[in-house]
């Protein structure tokens, strides 16, 4: 992964969708013993449950060795690893969090880690699986509202400018929106401009559940603080469906 021009920013940004990330933890209706947070950064959300949700074992996994060295300083005495394999933990009895982190497996992998990541995720036997990531609907409009265009290109025109080399034009509504989604991010602009925010439809995910794994719930939606930011920002009220979140649980 590419280096960030500043973690501290990054993860700060992570942070505001906090509680939305922790959806999963009052739909576990059987007992688990662990929770392993894939692409867990500098462990702030192993850190928060840990305080709120003493019962459960946390351990943490990401491939940035800077990330999970700071990890280990906010969370001294739990588990953190760099390498998958590691991981020792029982997978049958603990639940595998995945927030916020198939868009960069997908930005910074080769096909042969997508599938690996997509192998681990449904192959190692997890009681409970929760994803939560930025994802569209292949039922969104095809065409941006005339309108909306204009106000983005009035805010921030050499980024938008910049974006477009890169994505295409934003008179496309995916465009639009995966633009909308990332334009704030003004520290790491060179890192996230090129990051790809939205790999996968909900349903290329939904398709990819295997038939052992059942739906505890579901929900696509948009992010009130997102909402509220663009509104302000460009005047544009984003009313698409840009996060989802599922649950799932292993069939006895």
């Amino acid at each position: 992964m590419d280096k960030l021009n500043d973690i501290e920013v990054y993860v700060k940004r992570m942070q505001k969708s906090f509680m939305d990330k922790m959806f999963f933890i009052d739909k576990i209706f059987e007992p688990i013993e662990n929770v392993i947070d894939f692409g867990c950064a500098n462990g702030i959300m192993i850190h928060a449950m840990q305080y709120l949700f003493p019962e459960y074992n946390y351990i943490g996994y990401d491939i940035s060795e800077d990330m999970i060295e700071k990890a280990k300083e906010l969370v001294p005495g739990c588990e953190f690893h760099t390498e998958w394999d590691e991981i020792k933990t029982p997978f049958a009895s603990s639940l595998l969090n995945i927030s916020s982190t198939i868009h960069e497996v997908y930005s910074y992998g080769t096909e042969e880690s997508v599938n690996e990541f997509w192998n681990r995720v449904f192959n190692s036997g997890f009681k409970y699986i929760a994803i939560r990531d930025m994802m569209l609907s292949d039922n969104i409009k095809l065409m941006s509202d005339e309108a909306d265009v204009a106000k983005a290109k009035q805010l921030f025109p050499d980024k938008l400018k910049e974006y477009e080399k890169i994505w295409g034009p934003v008179n496309i509504r995916f465009n639009l929106i995966h633009y909308l989604l990332k334009y704030s991010y003004t520290e790491n602009w060179e890192r996230e401009v090129r990051e790809n925010y939205l790999p996968i439809t909900v349903e290329t995910l939904l398709a990819k559940i295997p038939s052992d794994y059942e739906i505890v719930y579901k929900e696509h939606y948009v992010l009130p603080y997102v909402k509220q930011q663009i509104k302000k920002d460009c005047g544009i009220d984003l009313n698409d469906a840009t996060h989802f979140k599922v649950l799932l649980k292993k069939k006895a």
